[in-house]
């Protein structure tokens, strides 16, 4: 997120320094599922991800250097009783330019040979989605920068926020130097509280747990799967390359909290073992799949599971945090509407809904099609 910001604001003829503690892509970007999808149940979601999926299909073009994006398409089904709320969200999503289809079981086992069927109704098939690589867009975005000017700093972390009178001067850096300027936008992931917490309020953010397991398929398995969502089995699933498979968690409830939200490049097997069974349930040949490692990470969660977006605290301050898991596919079309707010000081109209205020005030994003109606957050 802090790459693409910097992009976009390097292309406003904005000087701009781009610090990362470790290097570009270490932390969670690196390991993000990195889908790229438009499926989502408010319209705010939807045209984000309709945007920057846009920018995803022509990033070499714009940037001068590769995402890989692979567009391999998305597919997600309903159960009968759930067929009202599926189609509302389907029509919500054409309404929206969504170019999406909707399968009978027959057509999406055509379309998807391996999906387990049966229990399914109708199918949502959007054929635009697909995944992008993470570290190629994330430093894409930040060589990008760089050639347009900015200055990028690896092994530099932000220690401190400089203010004086209600205004931002600059930051103090870990080791003792600092960095004078007048605005800063901290887009930090899980650390960004912290590195805020004295300039403004409290975020409302909790960190939800995300478990990501590498599957090797069958040999035999056929083609590489479609990214496919399972709302019945709390799965979520794409190709990893042309021979693996990644599967997730769908369940990102903030109820569920974390204390540690450090990346842990570890899955224990049993944990492997348990997301091979639920995957297995909706294409039965991964039974056989062969474990090829895992990591577990935390999603910094708002709330409404939508991002807050917003001036922050002393005039200078911006904050971009609480992507709940959907940071990587929204990167572009944010960025490029947060290098606006910054360089103009006029807040786009696309982000009045995502300020931080909207909490206390009793005005969260809410879905205008949920599905399935229980409630169950999308990764």
């Amino acid at each position: 997120m802090g790459a693409s910001i910097a992009f976009h604001l390097a292309r406003r003829d904005v000087d701009v320094v781009l610090l990362e503690k470790d290097h570009v892509a270490s932390g969670a970007t690196g390991h993000s599922g990195a889908l790229v999808r438009q499926h989502y149940e408010s319209r705010i979601g939807i045209r984000l991800a309709r945007e920057s999926l846009a920018s995803f299909q022509r990033f070499e073009k714009e940037t001068g250097f590769p995402c890989d994006f692979r567009p391999t398409g998305f597919l997600s089904g309903t159960r009968a009783r759930d067929v009202p709320a599926f189609d509302s969200l389907f029509n919500l999503l054409r309404s929206e330019g969504v170019r999406v289809e909707r399968l009978s079981p027959s057509d999406a086992k055509t379309v998807e040979p391996q999906l387990e069927v049966s229990d399914y109704a109708a199918v949502v098939y959007d054929p635009a989605a697909g995944y992008a690589d993470p570290i190629a867009t994330a430093h894409g975005f930040a060589a990008a920068a760089a050639v347009d000017g900015a200055k990028v700093f690896a092994g530099q972390a932000m220690a401190a926020l400089a203010t004086r009178t209600g205004h931002v001067t600059g930051i103090k850096l870990r080791g003792g130097k600092s960095l004078a300027c007048e605005r800063v936008v901290v887009a930090a992931g899980n650390w960004t509280p912290q590195l805020v917490a004295k300039a403004g309020p409290r975020l409302p953010l909790r960190f939800v747990r995300g478990d990501v397991a590498i599957l090797r398929r069958p040999v035999d398995f056929g083609p590489p799967p479609k990214i496919h969502f399972d709302f019945y089995g709390n799965t979520y699933s794409r190709p990893e390359g042309d021979k693996d498979t990644l599967c997730g968690y769908m369940d990102t409830n903030p109820r569920k909290t974390a204390r540690n939200h450090e990346l842990v490049e570890t899955l224990p097997s049993a944990t492997v073992r348990h997301l091979r069974g639920r995957l297995a349930k909706r294409f039965p040949r991964m039974a056989e799949a062969q474990p090829r490692g895992g990591w577990s990470g935390a999603y910094d969660v708002t709330p409404d599971s939508y991002p807050i977006l917003d001036r922050f605290g002393p005039d200078g301050l911006f904050v971009a945090v609480g992507f709940s898991g959907h940071g990587f596919k929204l990167s572009p079309e944010v960025g490029r509407l947060l290098a606006e707010f910054v360089a103009t000081g006029r807040r786009p109209e696309a982000l009045e809904a995502l300020q931080a205020s909207r909490f206390e005030e009793g005005r969260p994003v809410r879905p205008d099609a949920p599905f399935p109606r229980r409630g169950r957050r999308l990764p």
